[in-house]
């Protein structure tokens, strides 16, 4: 038992970390904008983002800096893996 303890343990820290595609923050940051402005695509989030895209002018500062930061993210998760970052084509990006 002692040997596997630290095994497990180093295979746990070994592992790369992986970020969630979608954190708290960036569903907080947009809430409100997707119940006013994008309600009846909830909840396929394809169609929320392509909404909140058509509307950019009335989508708040929070969710456009939400969105921008999300963007970034993508991009930079697809560099680290050799991709392009192409998967985000939206204004906020």
């Amino acid at each position: 038992m002692r040997i596997c303890v630290p095994l497990v343990a180093g295979f746990l820290l070994a592992m790369p970390a992986v970020a969630p595609a979608q954190t708290q923050d960036d569903q907080n940051g947009c809430q409100n904008d997707v119940f006013a402005l994008c309600g009846e695509f909830i909840p396929d989030r394809d169609r929320i983002v392509s909404c909140l895209r058509h509307k950019w002018r009335e989508v708040s500062p929070e969710c456009r800096k939400t969105m921008a930061s999300y963007g970034k993210r993508l991009k930079e998760r697809a560099a680290r893996r050799g991709g392009s970052g192409d998967q985000c084509n939206s204004a906020a990006c």
